[in-house]
């Protein structure tokens, strides 16, 4: 059987769009059950982390909060080191910063003998007060530093206020009731991520299980979980981030419509008003379309086409000047006033320089800060957990965490940039597979073709051929290997943004300063995606198993988590944990916990539940696909749009 490739459609040269085939009828692929398990599962982890983290053990979590309190009572936006702290606030937050549970919960006193929460009394929950019966929004005045957040802007803190100005007799709640609402506005914001990865991953051409593993992704990371369930504005930079790449995903592809890049935008846009990280973005947007411009070239003028129809696709300079304009549009300006007021884009919240709390590191040199930088970077990326460590993960699951996700990601790189030339001649499917370097659920796919009449091991065959004739028509290598590089690009250019602060801050203090992996977290989507590609190319025909993987990787990986902060905070001095400690641990957590005692128990039932149904649901998935690629008859037609357990050819998908 001869596999005939059909030619692409004219691009418009109005619109710059290259071509978008696929099947008929509704382009939007239905959202697969295990990935809204998936995405369930992840929700239940930061509820639950929610309450293994008490009230402000979140990172400045106080601050954050303060700031939302002062908006709520008419505070405004002061300037650098004029925004004091609110008394309601710091009267129990302080307990942590400068108080009772200072040694402990900073700098890992519980070996120096400081008690754990679980040895502490907690206020019981009836007598706990409101911020406005603390002290309510009255400034302190006792000497100390100022709250740095006013550095940052203001969109999260004012979703914050609004959200608790709505709810009817908020003002009047518990303190800790308070928190607990913003912790699940965070928890909101990032409870899409494992729908944006699997999205991402289906726009990029993974299918099937490799767009599934891209979902399980992030709750193989514990850090994450940790920063998702408090409050902060990492929540609502991770989301926009993840969004965008999204949006970036299909760019890469050759979608370089204006509507897609009014997507772009306004994603782009919401970053500006999160966070400085957001200024990364800009780079990445234009190398997505550039790569984007080669794609869609090639796409309208494939290999073998002696009389290319169709005029030249040209650089795609109006999309992404629309893409980058109209972020900068909607959140630049916040910096813009920053640099008018202060001098600065992002000016020092404190308006001094504050006294240094992290290590000093001997000697002096640049080496010494390098190796203390990577290891610490790494470590705090898969489990911050502590203020600062202990509690920490073990370091060998942080080394075969790091190994296996580095390793990955540069298969899927390398995958993408050794991919063959197109193969002009007919592929028949008796065509040996050793005519192909590629594999099935490999990393980057390209365009849909035309479905495979076959045999299962002739369509493996002719699947495999199909991409090496189509995914790298015309491309560079370096084009093709750019392709996942973009979308590791925010975390790439997040590395670099800490470390040439960390190394400025190290020459002038001789101390590791702001060292923290929670930096990485807004590209944690793209990084999804690359590794799904990686490990299917790994497995090859097995990758119908790449969501069991990944997620027993996080089970471990969580399991690992939260035995260490269990044991740390939730444990009393010199008390191992064993399984029968299990009762004294969620007796503990629930006595601090904002809410009634069962619905804490509630929680670490339902996310244990979710564990074992997520887990049964990706095992049995796998088994239903390899059964029903094993059944298939010599000669048999698969249905449109029908793939094989371990088929990955893309499917278009529509924008978010």
């Amino acid at each position: 059987m001869t596999l005939e490739t059909p030619m692409p459609e004219k691009a418009d040269p109005q619109e710059n769009e290259p071509r978008r085939d696929g099947p008929q009828g509704s382009r939007r692929p239905k959202v697969p059950v295990l990935v809204l398990l998936i995405t369930a599962l992840h929700v239940a982890l930061l509820v639950t982390y929610s309450f293994v983290y008490t009230t402000w053990t979140g990172y400045d979590e106080a601050q954050h909060v303060d700031m939302v309190y002062g908006l709520q009572h008419g505070a405004g936006w002061p300037a650098p080191g004029e925004k004091m702290i609110a008394t309601g606030v710091a009267s129990t937050s302080d307990d942590f910063d400068r108080g009772r549970f200072h040694d402990m919960f900073q700098s890992g006193g519980k070996r120096r003998g400081s008690p754990s929460f679980a040895e502490i009394t907690p206020t019981p929950r009836g007598d706990r007060l409101s911020f406005d019966e603390l002290g309510g929004a009255t400034p302190v005045d006792d000497g100390r530093l100022s709250n740095q957040m006013i550095q940052h802007p203001p969109l999260v803190y004012a979703i914050g206020a609004g959200l608790l100005d709505v709810l009817a007799g908020s003002e009047h709640w518990a303190y800790d009731q308070q928190v607990l609402v913003l912790r699940l506005l965070n928890i909101l914001l990032l409870a899409p991520l494992p729908l944006l990865a699997w999205a991402a991953a289906r726009r990029f051409g993974l299918r099937g299980p490799l767009a599934t593993a891209a979902a399980a992704l992030p709750l193989a990371v514990p850090g994450f979980t940790r920063v998702g369930a408090t409050f902060n504005n990492d929540g609502i930079l991770v989301l926009a981030t993840g969004a965008l790449t999204v949006v970036l995903a299909g760019v890469v592809r050759g979608d370089l419509r204006r509507r897609t890049a009014a997507w772009a935008g306004l994603w782009f846009g919401v970053a500006m008003l999160s966070k400085a990280f957001a200024f990364a973005l800009p780079f990445t947007i234009v190398a997505a379309y550039l790569v984007g411009w080669r794609q869609a070239r090639r796409d309208q003028h494939p290999a073998g086409s002696p009389h290319p129809p169709g005029g030249r696709v040209r650089v795609p300079v109006l999309p992404a000047v629309i893409a980058v304009g109209l972020g900068v549009a909607i959140g630049g300006w916040w910096w813009v006033r920053n640099y008018l007021l202060y001098d600065a884009l992002q000016p020092n919240g404190w308006a001094t320089d504050p006294p240094r709390r992290e290590p000093l590191l001997l000697p002096d040199s640049f080496f010494t800060w390098l190796w203390y930088f990577v290891r610490t970077m790494i470590s705090r990326f898969w489990g911050g957990l502590g203020m600062f460590e202990p509690p920490q993960l073990s370091p060998i699951a942080i080394v075969a965490a790091t190994v296996t996700v580095v390793g990955l990601s540069v298969t899927a790189v390398v995958t993408a940039a050794r991919r063959r030339a197109p193969v002009p001649e007919a592929v028949t499917e008796d065509a040996p597979a050793a005519t192909t370097d590629a594999a099935p659920d490999s990393a980057v796919e390209a365009s849909p073709k035309a479905t495979t009449t076959a045999s299962p091991e002739a369509t493996t065959v002719t699947e495999a051929a199909t991409e090496a004739t189509t995914a790298g028509a015309g491309l560079g290598w370096v084009t093709r290997a750019a392709a996942p590089l973009v979308l590791l690009a925010p975390v790439f250019f997040a590395y670099l943004m800490v470390g040439q602060r960390s190394w400025a801050e190290y020459e002038r203090y001789t101390r590791g300063i702001a060292v923290q992996g929670r930096y990485l977290y807004l590209g944690l989507v793209g990084l999804a995606v690359v590794v799904a590609a990686g490990l299917g190319r790994s497995l090859g025909r097995r990758a119908r198993w790449a969501p069991s993987i990944v997620l027993l990787g996080a089970l471990v990986m969580q399991g690992l988590a939260l035995l260490a902060v269990c044991s740390y905070y939730w444990l009393p001095r010199g008390v191992r944990f064993v399984p029968t400690r299990i009762p004294d641990v969620v007796s503990a957590i629930a006595r601090w916990a904002p809410l009634p005692v069962g619905v804490t128990i509630g929680a670490f039932v339902l996310t244990g539940l979710l564990w074992v149904v997520v887990l049964l649901a990706s095992v049995r998935t796998a088994r239903q696909r390899g059964t029903a690629t094993a059944s298939r008859a010599p000669g048999e037609t698969r249905a449109p749009g029908e793939t094989t357990g371990t088929s990955s050819q893309p499917d278009p998908v529509a924008l978010i």
